[in-house]
């Protein structure tokens, strides 16, 4: 199950407290006592004297007499929601208790719960119905009904998530106090337009109501025509405005297409909807639509657009009451509201949100400019494979689609940049060429990494249905999809038996290198449904052509002697994760042309040898790694063993070369040892050593915990193993502690999976990543024994000693030299003093306690030179002095309780 990280603005979405959630503002916590004192203004403004003795004729359930005052609050409340918005959160019901101190018959006790999805209608509008009598009954009445009227919008004062709406409630109805006597004679059903006409454009933009139906209809589609079109870009597929539009009236039940939407939409764009309308009309089933819908929104979640998926829904909700309700004002369709509200909110439970009125959303989700092609898909828009380069077993896959009118099966795996997209899109041309006018459909792996096996075989059977003679399905990660997915093996099968019963369904699989064997492991009869394709990382040839095609295509001009350079830089380049190939051409082509444009001022410029940078992957450095190994202090030992690791790797090298096959040795390491004795700084010069030996691609290093590896529910631990992997390849993985993933034997502790799941993926990834755990020496023991595959991939260990004192003191001075100052007299008797005075148990800190006795030493110093009025003087802050150093009978604990960072630890 995949865990999405809410924004900051989400983050008490989901928490079982008391929420409000309103999806236009955000959610909201409830403070405690505060339905009650609702409660207790809404009993004061019931009780105004000023209402002795009136009756209204409101909703039976009120105790009689009942004045009008819970009536006109329930309705208020109503309208300060919203027309048709939508709101929920953990007892985010409450609210409408506030007058059940008015009921005839006590109300059962509302419980908190996260089962609410509401919405209401837009019906109610300043001044109501209520309070305010027929003109003409009794103007003076009518006066202290407007009055009344502005008291009872007091009582949701404080309400921070309707307090915008509130306050422009109230400035109309102080507003409104220059044309009393008018109003008070004026009739009640012309009231409302009065009022409304009289609001400044900032209470419009807070109340888009008041603008008439068909204003409130047009603030909503300006919403809705920002937020869709953004969202569709984020997926990278489906249904056009048009068609959701008319989607979204089919599932509100309504016959036809408003006329009004044509007054601000254009006659075009109404036209396009209305022949949806028609078109979808006769098969339309509204919970297949819905259900399709969900899964779209998910997909975008999934991308990191939760806040843009809840506007649309908000959005979406309001288009169908505003259209719904006309000619008159917003009102939901009878019945079930076939918009996704329940449907996403669960989903993401499960994988954890006439004048025109600017729509406060345009701010936020513009519309996006249609995203740059992959860097190494081809400028060419022809459906033929001419332009693939570099890649003959691609070209000929490509010609004989183009030859053959047989549904398109291809496995395509190889290394990112090396054509994979070149592929999708030459299919996707050639299938137009034979009418399938729409674009590809991507489903990646992680759609189906945390499904149920009802819920994998459900999303393949829609995207295929989606497809089916209509467009190219895109399986990108297949070898995943049937090897770490939750139901891969039910997801596999479904998936042959798709290919076996749908002729009409094209379909291309991508893969990483190595990916055709994985499938063929996982399921040998669905591998030989699909022709095998197998891309290369390119020469100096290719990445030339591809060069000058890239550069030709951004609008640069090139010669001959640049265009081989370039192929010659571009393949001396050492890739990094996914910038490598295509992706690489792409970049170096970008770089180069915009230091030829800050050259020359020229937008079409000439490009020069001098143009083209030597790197462009940031992981060029001129640092040795063995300099820096031979600089640290003491570890004569782990300097001996990181040496012999080099000449071993050097010797395997070399053994390659004359043609000898011998079996790489394992590059995966325990470190163990207590804690600041250099383990973190020793992996990453090992990643540069082995980096500077061809041994590794990226020489990075990335280092995770327990909490970055291990998930808290069923399905989310192994997408996060697999996350920090994907970070470390090329590279280094260093996991500090690594015994606590094991550490527990809770049933729902999914430690032992994290460690499963690792060990698979060092497998699959040995040619390129060397992971290295480190911790205690006897918690490592016990580490390494719990899993029968651990201590054979961690079976050379290094044990890192502690400092000596000697070693400690010079680390301290290497701190203090390093940052460009001297120590005076005295300065190493005092630290040795505290050393020899400090208990050395299990978590004493080695180097990181030396790094925290140096800032306790500088924050004692910056006391000594700052003090008095004087200027500061530049030679006493260049001078570490004894007296900066603690006192002798410092307990070690004052040192540990702060942490550092840097060399040795």
């Amino acid at each position: 199950m995949i865990r999405l990280d809410l924004p900051d603005e989400l983050a008490l979405t989901f928490l079982q407290e008391p929420i409000l959630d309103v999806y236009s503002v955000g959610p909201w916590r409830i403070p405690d006592g505060f339905p009650q004192l609702l409660q207790q203004r809404a009993i004061q403004a019931n009780n105004d004297p000023r209402l002795a003795g009136w009756v209204a004729e409101g909703n039976a359930a009120w105790r009689t007499p009942n004045n009008g005052v819970p009536d006109t609050l329930d309705y208020m409340l109503n309208f300060l929601f919203g027309a048709c918005a939508i709101r929920s959160g953990y007892w985010g019901d409450i609210f409408w208790g506030v007058t059940d101190p008015f009921l005839a018959q006590p109300r059962e006790p509302r419980s908190p719960s996260f089962d609410y999805f509401r919405s209401q209608d837009g019906m109610w509008r300043p001044p109501g119905f209520l309070l305010p009598r027929t003109a003409g009954e009794d103007p003076e009445r009518r006066r202290i009904a407007f009055a009344v009227l502005r008291s009872l919008v007091d009582v949701f004062a404080d309400l921070e998530p309707l307090e915008t709406r509130r306050a422009a409630l109230a400035r109309i109805c102080d507003q409104r106090t220059a044309y009393i006597e008018t109003d008070v004679h004026t009739h009640h059903d012309v009231l409302p337009d009065e009022w409304a006409r009289g609001a400044d454009a900032e209470t419009l933009a807070a109340l888009p109501e008041l603008n008439g139906p068909t204003g409130y209809l047009g603030w909503v589609f300006d919403g809705f025509d920002d937020v869709h079109p953004f969202l569709l870009n984020v997926v990278g597929d489906g249904d056009t405005l048009e068609t959701t539009i008319a989607n979204l009236l089919l599932a509100a039940g309504m016959q036809s297409v408003p006329l009004e939407l044509a007054t601000f939409a254009g006659p075009d764009f109404f036209a396009k909807v209305e022949d949806q309308h028609r078109t979808l009309k006769p098969g339309f089933v509204a919970q297949t639509w819905k259900d399709a819908m969900a899964r779209w929104l998910v997909r975008a979640t999934i991308r990191g657009e939760i806040v843009a998926c809840r506007a649309w829904l908000d959005m979406a909700m309001r288009l169908t009451g505003a259209a719904y309700g006309l000619p008159n004002r917003a009102a939901l369709p009878p019945g079930t509201i076939w918009v996704p509200i329940g449907t996403f909110e669960w989903n993401i439970r499960e994988l954890l949100a006439n004048r025109p009125v600017p729509n406060p959303l345009s701010d936020r989700f513009s519309k996006q400019p249609e995203s740059e092609k992959g860097q190494e898909e081809s400028a060419s828009s022809a459906p033929t494979s001419t332009h693939v380069v570099g890649q003959p077993d691609l070209d000929a896959a490509l010609r004989a689609v183009e030859a053959s009118d047989t549904p398109v099966r291809m496995l395509v795996a190889g290394p990112a940049g090396s054509g994979k997209g070149v592929a999708v899109q030459t299919l996707a041309e050639i299938l137009k060429t034979r009418g399938f006018a729409q674009p590809p459909i991507w489903l990646p792996a992680a759609m189906l990494s945390e499904k149920t096996v009802t819920g994998a075989i459900d999303l393949l059977r829609y995207e295929v249905d989606r497809c089916k003679g209509i467009r190219l399905l895109v399986l990108d990660g297949l070898d995943e999809m049937l090897t770490v997915a939750q139901a891969a093996d039910e997801a596999g099968e479904e998936l042959l038996r798709l290919l076996d019963s749908t002729h009409n369904l094209h379909v291309i699989a991508l893969c990483d290198p190595g990916g055709d064997d994985k499938v063929y492991a996982a399921n040998p009869i669905l591998h030989r449904n699909f022709r095998i394709v197998r891309t290369k990382d390119f020469d100096e040839e290719a990445f030339a052509t591809l060069f000058e095609r890239k550069a030709k295509q951004f609008g640069a001009r090139t010669d001959s002697t640049l265009v081989a350079e370039a192929g010659r830089r571009l393949s001396a380049m050492r890739p990094f994760r996914n910038m490598r190939n295509g992706h690489l051409v792409g970049t170096l082509a970008l770089d180069a042309i915009a230091r030829a444009k800050a050259r020359t001022g020229d937008e079409n410029p000439v490009l020069t040898v001098e143009d083209l940078p030597e790197d462009v992957t940031g992981t060029r450095t001129e640092v040795d790694p063995f300099a820096e190994l031979d600089a640290l202090v003491g570890l004569e030992v782990i300097k001996r063993e990181v040496r012999l690791l080099a000449a071993e790797a050097k010797a395997e090298k070399a053994r390659r070369d004359a043609g000898i096959t011998v079996a790489p040795p394992t590059r995966h390491f325990a470190f163990t040892g207590n804690p600041g004795t250099a383990k973190t700084t020793v992996a990453r010069l090992l990643s540069g050593i082995y980096r500077s030996l061809d041994l590794l691609s990226g020489g990075h290093l990335v280092e995770v915990s327990r909490a970055e590896l291990v998930g808290r529910y069923i399905g989310h631990t192994a997408p996060l193993v697999k996350a920090a992997v994907e970070r470390a390849l090329g590279g280094v993985l260093f996991i500090d502690e690594a015994y606590a993933l094991t550490s527990s034997d809770h049933q729902w502790d999914f430690g032992h999976e994290a460690v499963a799941t690792l060990v698979k993926l060092m497998e699959d990834h040995r040619s390129d990543l060397v992971v290295i755990v480190a911790g205690y020496e006897e918690d490592m023991d016990q580490f390494l024994a719990s899993n029968p595959g651990l201590s054979s991939r961690f079976a050379r260990r290094l044990r890192f000693p502690d400092y000596s004192d000697t070693e400690l003191i010079e680390i301290f001075v290497s701190m203090v030299t390093g940052s460009g100052m001297t120590l005076g007299p005295g300065v190493q008797e005092r630290v040795a003093q505290l050393l020899r005075e400090t208990p050395r148990g299990a978590a004493f800190g080695n180097a990181r306690h030396m790094r925290n006795l140096f800032e306790r030493a500088m924050g004692r110093q910056a006391l000594r030179i700052t003090a008095g009025e004087s200027p500061v003087d530049l030679a006493a802050v260049r001078s570490l002095l004894v007296e900066d150093i603690p006192e002798p009978d410092t307990k070690a604990s004052d040192l540990e309780a702060s942490t550092g960072s840097g060399a040795y630890l």
